[in-house]
């Protein structure tokens, strides 16, 4: 089944949308539905005209307004794929088929017996197209322009106007059922249709969505947090450490040397450097650890449920020695390595710039202290 849905939209959808790179997935989704509206329609036509001419014996001239129903419409349907594929106006596109359908529509009521046609039920069928597939305005234009030609009818009908009928009277129970039924018939494929593109384009919405969200809170280069979820991450441990009694750790990242080697060997390499380092500190993380990037060469990480120096210090000497394997760049092998301060709540702050504070000084305390060792060699 679902080859045969790829191959039904590879060789009859695609091939009749416009081709503009610059289109959204939305209006290419509406532009879909319009194709499919069109096939649907040529292709419930060829059905209806077969088996008109090989299971009923219908009369001639009935025959005849089913041609020239069918010769309208086709060409109303040829006429808006064209103008869909090579403008790309959509909403043109759909009022020309409207509109070819209607006149086809209006040919057979006017010889079938005005207000009295069996085919008067397909006329629901114009607002409702114009509704979900262009929109509400044209939706209520259409549904005024059926409302008048039906108002003329009637008004013709209570005048004794006549109209000629080319349907014989055996026939007229079968004109009836095939008017109904092909008046929900399009109704049902135009709303179910719509309900799976409206579903598929709210997934769409929900996924572009989700990662709107993600690069709002993280850094494009790492993927670790960005400086402003990280804050909202400590303001709420501190909500929640205030309601509990309880502590947790912050820390500060600055790589050491990071200056003199973005500037030797690039920025291309510095990056690569950011991106390992932040690789390093997610693989050294637990679950409920926030690691954060907070700008250039500047990282943090949220450690809920450490309040103990010792502890913190031995975490710290774990994070340094997973740094400080080499990494190798244009040939030389730099040395990762960090200055790590840290603060704790509530001994150090009971607000996040108290604690990044506290964990910068620190942090830079460490730095000035190993100013002497090198931080990378050829």
């Amino acid at each position: 089944m679902q080859k045969i849905l790829g191959l039904f939209r590879g060789s009859l959808i695609e091939p009749w949308l416009p081709q503009t790179p610059d289109i959204s997935n939305y209006q290419r989704h509406r532009n879909r539905f319009v194709v499919c509206v069109l096939w649907g329609t040529l292709l419930y036509i060829a059905a209806v005209v077969l088996i008109s001419q090989l299971g009923f014996d219908i009369e001639i001239e009935s025959r005849r307004l089913l041609t020239v129903f069918s010769l309208t419409s086709i060409f109303g349907i040829v006429v808006a794929l064209l103008t869909l594929r090579f403008t790309g106006r959509q909403i043109l596109a759909l009022n020309l088929f409207i509109t070819t359908l209607s006149l086809g529509l209006l040919h057979i009521v006017l010889n079938t017996g005005g207000i009295y046609s069996p085919m008067v039920p397909c006329a629901i069928i114009m607002p409702a197209l114009a509704t979900l597939s262009i929109s509400t305005r044209a939706g209520i234009i259409w549904s005024v322009i059926i409302l008048v030609f039906s108002t003329a009818f009637y008004i013709a009908a209570k005048a004794g106007i006549v109209f000629a009928n080319a349907i014989a009277p055996e026939t007229a129970i079968l004109a009836e059922f095939v008017g109904i039924f092909t008046a929900t018939a399009f109704i049902i494929f135009i709303t179910v249709y719509y309900d799976i593109s409206t579903r598929r384009l709210r997934a769409l919405f929900e996924n572009e969505h989700s990662k709107f969200i993600h690069l709002a809170h993280h850094d494009s280069l790492t993927g670790l947090a960005n400086r402003r979820y990280f804050i909202n991450e400590i303001e709420r441990a501190i909500f929640d450490a205030s309601i509990n009694n309880t502590s947790f750790c912050v820390l500060y990242f600055d790589l050491n040397d990071f200056k003199n080697i973005n500037d030797t060997l690039g920025h291309h390499c510095g990056d690569i450097i950011l991106m390992e380092f932040a690789k390093r500190l997610r693989a050294q993380s637990r679950a409920t650890d926030i690691v954060a990037r907070l700008g250039g060469d500047e990282f943090s990480m949220l450690l809920r449920g450490l309040s103990d120096c010792e502890v913190i210090k031995t975490k710290i000497s774990s994070y340094s020695e997973a740094l400080a394997k080499p990494l190798t760049l244009e040939n030389i092998n730099y040395q990762i390595s960090a200055s790590i301060g840290y603060a704790i709540y509530p001994k150090h702050g009971k607000d996040y710039e108290s604690l990044l504070k506290v964990a910068d000084h620190k942090m830079y305390s460490v730095k000035r202290s190993n100013n002497s060792s090198p931080a990378y060699s050829s």
